[in-house]
């Protein structure tokens, strides 16, 4: 006797969809008919990406931001979001992020690089709305990072509710202090990549680094020595510490010893703080870039024309 399977036919097409969704012709499938929508759209409402770099991108952000209300009725398919990316789009305001909030409470994966200001409010918003976030990338912009004021507030709001993360990006934020970075360290042992690109730490950060987060695979350190040197400097013991300590992980850009390019790097960074306390200091931290070259036996080549036009910049 042959014996007949049933299957349930909602079922079966979801799973079909799911590789339209790879394809990328989910959308189109949507217009087939009320059963292939009803079953087609909570996976396309699952995952949304969307960058405001790109013209055509840019177009679908602004179109999804409208239906982001600041309050009352949510879409049908709303609560099926988990995935949301919103990258290079400097007009997103406090305001489009409270309705994000509102709208779309169940989000785990969160990448906002370069779309906001990662301070206070906004990321209190999210670490009060989103406890189960497991990725959060909130980089700032490159060309911001030295006009910043000191502010923990949002990064402490992250420590204290966000303690399921695996993955934390908050490269160029130089507003948050190491003792707010060591928190939100210790507070996620689950961590599995964290950038910290261009943030002012020292060995205090690394050494909590090895004591807090075991699964660390991927750690980037890109341009710390520069915007910390000479107060905040990160020694290649306790880069080796961490390293016996986890030997998996894997650590990208750092730097013990400048390199003269990097110096110039690092000269470049004092001199476009346009403020006066950065003129102040800037004599100072030349000296001291000057010993560390001196230190680690650079050879430099004489540039009247290049000393000449650091002298007329420092003095603007």
């Amino acid at each position: 006797m042959t014996h007949l399977t049933i299957f349930y036919l909602p079922e079966v097409l979801e799973h079909i969809l799911h590789f339209l969704l790879i394809d990328k012709s989910l959308y189109s499938a949507l217009y087939v008919s009320r059963l292939w929508y009803r079953c087609g759209a909570p996976i396309l409402w699952k995952r949304i990406e969307l960058k405001g770099g790109e013209a055509e991108d840019r177009t679908r952000l602004e179109r999804f931001l409208k239906i982001v209300p600041g309050g009352g009725r949510k879409p049908v398919y709303s609560s099926k979001l988990t995935h949301l990316k919103i990258t290079h789009y400097r007009s997103l305001s406090n305001k489009k992020i409270k309705g994000i909030v509102h709208t779309f409470p169940n989000i785990i994966h969160l990448d906002f690089e370069q779309s906001i200001d990662p301070t206070g409010k906004t990321l209190k918003l999210v670490a009060k709305s989103y406890l189960n976030l497991e990725y959060l990338n909130i980089s700032a912009l490159r060309e911001l990072r030295e006009f910043r004021s000191k502010n923990d507030i949002g990064l402490t709001a992250i420590a204290n509710s966000c303690h399921k993360l695996e993955y934390l990006n908050i490269s160029n934020c130089t507003e948050f202090s190491e003792i707010s970075i060591c928190n939100v360290v210790r507070s996620c042992p689950r961590l599995k990549q964290l950038d910290l690109s261009y943030c002012r730490i020292t060995d205090k950060t690394i050494e909590e680094i090895a004591r807090s987060c075991p699964n660390l695979k991927y750690l980037n350190l890109r341009g710390c020595y520069i915007v910390g040197y000479p107060t905040y400097i990160i020694s290649k013991e306790a880069i080796d510490q961490l390293v016996s300590l986890n030997p998996n992980i894997h650590i990208k850009n750092f730097v013990n010893n400048l390199s003269p390019p990097e110096l110039i790097g690092a000269v470049i960074n004092h001199l476009t703080q346009n403020n006066v306390v950065s003129r102040r200091t800037l004599a100072q931290d030349l000296q001291s870039l000057l010993d560390l070259s001196m230190r680690d036996n650079l050879q430099w080549y004489s540039d009247p024309g290049l000393t000449r036009s650091t002298v007329r910049s420092s003095n603007h």
